[in-house]
């Protein structure tokens, strides 16, 4: 393979961006789980069998971007579907950068894991005996189980209850703003909502912070999703890998107080066909799996049909289905659709593409093992290698629970610190004011416009360039520090989009509109160094946390 010449561009970030000796409470822990979602969920019930863990989350636990997850999980349950045809199609979603061995670990080990959900009570929509199975864009069988159109917050709130009835799982609501440790990682410094910070010391850290859709602003992720462990993760020393990859779902329907709703891909599964405003169906002319293809391939099929008719959006015209099916199958989008004045059986849903899911994030291996001993990552701030360049439909709460375990059993294993006062007390002093960054309404504005569906290495550049420019929140406060995080995550999403010279999955460049043999690899950010391509993500090319 022909390696290509990457340009000269190093995302640079201090070591810490708070001070972690001036924290006046230490918290020691055998485990300690960074996020609330069902990667987090996971892994703490998966550790807490074998150590104490203690969770920190930012918001509740009912507010992670897993609950807001609408359509299902993936696992080839009928009759004459196999894990090998699931595989098979993530491969071909995944555009030549997922990797086989991750793959082939999520879908054999789905079946089971629906069965352990439904016997601890997620209550998945069935046919008689047998689950129900919906069918999704990019899917060659029907796969996904559901319950309704609120899927991850029933399967959420069954985990939720085991994890809070667990004697051996302590939960807390803390803003975490960075890891600790010098060449492996020992906890992380966090912060109340009373200003008081606390050191948590641990054995072993598993990151497991969600994605960052809401840096573009209007997306289907709720506002914390920020990308704030991948920063941490970055600051700490571990390697980063293909943050160019971001997925815009194709049907976001903006409400009216201008946030982003999602209208879940089971809607265009079980029927629902995209116009364009004058009502003329649009995609089967731009791809023959028309409303089925993989996301990407919609989306830009939307902006193609955006931009014939001059609109901001299109139509998902949902009408032919009927009132009485969609009240059944889709109650939370009727419902929520009829509170913004819209009935989706007598009137198309209008819709545009918008931030959805990160593909990539902190590089791990089979293990859920970074490249820094001690830490541990899974579920949308982990990038495995399951979804490549692009995720396939409802393979994402799957990758949480899969990797959520794998992160949780690695964890109870690890190697504690070497350091024989990483338990020690630490001074009561006052936190040092964090570094100015740009607004979170400045991020957003500078990544909708250069980072978008659509990028140019002219807007590309003019991105990073803009984020250097913001005018910066006031230092020392807690929304300075998520500011600080959450710009660093932007500018690896930049950056790695900008090297990126090439169209695959996710990631589009008008400029340079086709993939190349030569890019069919991964590109690996790491502070300090300058920027590397490898060609699949392996468990022994990482060093071993354990």
């Amino acid at each position: 393979m022909i390696t290509p010449d990457l340009a000269p561009l190093r995302i640079t970030s201090p070591r810490y961006i708070s001070d972690p000796a001036r924290a006046s409470q230490l918290h020691t822990t055998g485990v300690l789980v960074i996020g609330g979602g069902l990667a987090g969920l996971t892994a703490a019930l998966t550790a807490a069998e074998q150590a104490d863990v203690t969770l920190l989350a930012r918001v509740t636990l009912s507010e992670s971007n897993s609950t807001w997850a609408q359509g299902g999980i993936a696992a080839a349950l009928d009759h004459d579907d196999t894990p090998r045809a699931h595989v098979a199609d993530t491969l071909i979603a995944g555009a030549g950068l997922s990797d086989q061995q991750a793959v082939e670990m999520l879908t054999s080990a789905a079946p089971g894991l629906m069965h352990e959900l439904a016997a601890w009570g997620v209550p998945f929509e069935r046919h008689g005996a047998d689950f129900a199975l919906g069918l999704e864009g990019g899917h060659s069988k029907r796969r996904i189980l559901h319950v309704g159109d609120a899927t991850g917050w029933a399967v959420t709130q069954v985990l939720i209850a085991r994890v809070l009835a667990h004697p051996r799982i302590q939960v807390c609501e803390l803003q975490v703003v960075d890891l600790l440790g010098e060449q492996q990682c020992t906890g992380a410094l966090a912060c109340d909502t009373d200003g008081v910070w606390h050191q948590f010391r641990a054995r072993a850290t598993i990151l497991a912070t969600g994605g960052a859709g809401a840096l573009f602003g209007i997306s289907s992720n709720p506002p914390a999703a920020l990308g704030e462990g991948i920063a941490m993760a970055y600051r700490a020393g571990a390697e980063i890998a293909d943050m160019e990859f971001m997925q815009f779902h194709p049907t976001i329907f903006r409400t009216r107080a201008g946030h982003g709703f999602l209208i879940t891909e089971a809607a265009r599964g079980e029927g629902g066909r995209l116009l364009t405003p004058a009502g003329q169906r649009f995609m089967p002319a731009y791809d023959p799996r028309a409303e089925l293809a993989p996301r990407d391939i919609v989306t830009r099929g939307i902006y193609q049909a955006m931009r014939d008719s001059g609109s901001d959006h299109v139509l998902l015209d949902l009408t032919h289905l009927g009132a009485s099916f969609l009240s059944r199958r889709f109650p939370t989008i009727v419902a929520r659709l009829c509170d913004e004045g819209l009935d989706p059986s007598r009137e198309p849903i209008p819709v545009a593409p918008a931030a959805h899911y990160l593909m990539g994030g902190i590089r791990t291996n089979l293990e859920a093992a970074t490249s820094l001993p001690g830490l541990y990552a899974a579920g949308e701030c982990a990038c495995t290698g399951v979804h490549g360049a692009n995720r396939l439909a409802s393979n994402s709460l799957l990758e949480c629970l899969v990797f959520g375990k794998q992160a949780g059993a690695a964890a109870v294993t690890c190697t504690p610190p070497a350091d024989t006062e990483w338990h020690r007390p630490m001074p009561a002093q006052p936190l040092i004011p964090g570094p100015d960054a740009p607004s979170r309404t400045e991020i957003a504005a500078i990544m909708a416009r250069c980072a978008g569906p659509i990028r140019t290495a002219e807007q590309l550049s003019e991105g990073l360039s803009a984020l250097d420019r913001g005018a910066g929140a006031a230092g020392g406060t807690g929304e300075s520090l998520t500011c600080a995080n959450a710009a660093l995550t932007a500018r690896l999403i930049l950056g790695s989009a900008l090297l990126r010279r090439e169209s695959r999955g996710g990631h589009f460049r008008s400029d340079t509109p086709h993939s190349h043999d030569h890019w069919r690899a991964h590109l690996i950010m790491q502070r300090d160094s300058d920027p590397t391509l490898v060609e699949q993500i392996v468990a022994e090319q990482l060093s071993a946390a354990a």
